[in-house]
C-alpha cells in the first residue's frame, strides 16, 4: 500500500509540474515529512506519519500566473471529484489517496474559495500563511517544488495542534513537534532560523506556540522563550 501511495504521489506532482501548475503550489501537510527525510536523510526525529489526504496550499490564489485546469488534470490521472453537500468545497479522491486544495486566510473572505484559474476550490484555512510565507524551493526526486521550511513547518504544527478537536490527531501533531524539535535542536542554523520566524510572528501566536512548546517539547521552549 504503501509503495502504490507513494508511486501516486509522485505521478500527482508530475502531472502538476508538467502542467507549470505547481508553481502555484507549497505542499503542506504530512506529506512534506517524507520531502524533508529526502532532502536531511532518513533519520528517526523525522517522523513517518503520512495521512492518505495530499494538502496543496495555493500560495497567491488572486495572483495565478500560469492558468491551467487541475480538475482535469486529476481526473486524468484516476482521481474523483468528491462534492460537499454543504459547501462549494470539491476534493479529489482515489482508492489509496486524497487530494485537497487549501488557501490562507484573508479578511472578509469566505470559507471556500473559488479559483476559476485552476478550475478548483479552496478550503480557506488560518495560519497558513506561515507556509505560504516560509516555503523553501527543493528538488524531489527531479521535481521543482515548494514545501515550509522545517523552523516554519513545526511552528505551524505548534499551534495547529493546539486548535485540534480530534485527539488522535492532536497526538500525531505533538509527536511530529516533538521529532522535527529534535533535529532543529541539532543544528544551530536552524535553531537560528526557528527563532527569527518566530520573532516574526504576532505576539497572539508567539503565546499559543510557547505554551504548547513547554507542554510537548522542552528543546523547542528552550530555544524560543
Amino acid at each position: 500500500m504503501e509503495n502504490i501511495q507513494n508511486e501516486l504521489f509522485i505521478r500527482v506532482l508530475k502531472r502538476l509540474e508538467s502542467s507549470e501548475a505547481l508553481n502555484e503550489i507549497v505542499l503542506v501537510g504530512s506529506w512534506c515529512l517524507p520531502i524533508y527525510k529526502y532532502l536531511y536523510g532518513d533519520i528517526p526525529s523525522i517522523p513517518v506519519l503520512r495521512t492518505t489526504d495530499i494538502d496543496l496550499l495555493i500560495s497567491n490564489p488572486k495572483h495565478i500566473r500560469h492558468p491551467v485546469n487541475i480538475d482535469i488534470i486529476l481526473q486524468e490521472i484516476g482521481f474523483d471529484p468528491s462534492f460537499d453537500m454543504y459547501s462549494p468545497l470539491i476534493k479529489y479522491k482515489h482508492n489509496h489517496l486524497d487530494v485537497e486544495f487549501l488557501s490562507q486566510r484573508v479578511r472578509g473572505e469566505e470559507k471556500i474559495l473559488k479559483i476559476p484559474e485552476l478550475k478548483i476550490t479552496a478550503q480557506v484555512l488560518s495560519y497558513m500563511e506561515l507556509a505560504s510565507k516560509y516555503a523553501m524551493k527543493i528538488d524531489y526526486m527531479g521535481i521543482q517544488l515548494r514545501v515550509p521550511e522545517i523552523p516554519a513547518y513545526v511552528l505551524h504544527k505548534a499551534i495547529v495542534q493546539t486548535r485540534r478537536i480530534n485527539e488522535a490527531k492532536q497526538i500525531k501533531d505533538a509527536a511530529t513537534v516533538v521529532g522535527l524539535g529534535e533535529l532543529i535542536a541539532e543544528r544551530q542554523d536552524m535553531k537560528e532560523r526557528l527563532s527569527q520566524i518566530f520573532e516574526e510572528l504576532p505576539r497572539s501566536w508567539q503565546k499559543i506556540i510557547l505554551g504548547m512548546v513547554k507542554v510537548h517539547s522542552q528543546e523547542l521552549f528552550g530555544i524560543l522563550r
